[in-house]
């Protein structure tokens, strides 16, 4: 684990607790909209459980808006805490305005090198912690948060799978909820605005799809 990413991992810890211990009350609330209301233990378990959970506290500290202002939990922290490191301060400084977003493996290289294609917004990353693409084959498809960290792109820790064949239809969804967003909300947003502001579209896809299993034909 690269210096920048050590930080990265310790900060989050911090400001998870610190939402634990004081904003227990904006923790259910965000807790009840990512799941639709929805209580997750009862459609999965195992590893789908502990994923789902991962999944919730990394949207919850860089998407979920705080107050009526818009900030994020990340925003308050950076506003709040005068007295963070200046290495700490800046690496989540950088993280502030990433995305989730929806990814294909384009190759996987002989050193495991994984290069990743984001299919919304047209960006290419090469991914170096086999930890977190181990397994991973050309075709995949998930949706994750890439932080650059240590001079080169990472992933946030988070991820939801998707199923090659359901490629289509995750596309179909998050076309339709963007073409929304943009009659009802902002008429001249960029995806990148949408997915900042409805990032858990992603675990509402993976969710439905968990729910409603398409049974494969032969």
């Amino acid at each position: 684990m690269g210096k920048e990413e050590d930080i990265k991992t310790r900060a989050l810890q911090k400001i998870i607790v610190d939402l634990r211990m004081n904003h227990a009350d904006a923790i259910d609330k965000a807790y009840a909209y990512f799941w639709d209301e929805y209580s997750p233990d009862e459609f999965l378990a195992g590893t789908a459980l502990e994923l789902g959970f991962i999944n919730f506290e990394d949207w919850l500290v860089f998407d979920w808006k705080a107050n009526e202002e818009g900030e994020t939990f990340l925003d308050l922290r950076l506003r709040n805490r005068t007295d963070l490191p200046a290495e700490e301060r800046e690496v989540l400084s950088r993280m502030r305005d990433s995305v989730l977003s929806l990814y294909e493996v384009a190759s996987v290289s002989k050193d495991k090198r994984v290069l990743v294609k984001d299919i919304l917004l047209s960006d290419e990353y090469s991914l170096r912690n086999r930890m977190l693409t181990r397994g991973l084959k050309k075709g995949d498809i998930f949706a994750t948060r890439i932080l650059h960290l240590d001079d080169g792109p990472a992933m946030s820790g988070c991820v939801y799978p998707y199923r090659r064949e359901d490629r289509k239809k995750v596309l179909s969804y998050i076309d339709k909820q963007f073409s929304r967003y943009k009659r009802n909300v902002r008429a001249d947003g960029t995806m990148r605005e949408y997915l900042k502001d409805y990032g858990d579209v992603f675990n509402l896809v993976w969710l439905n799809f968990i729910q409603n299993p398409v049974k494969d034909t032969q």
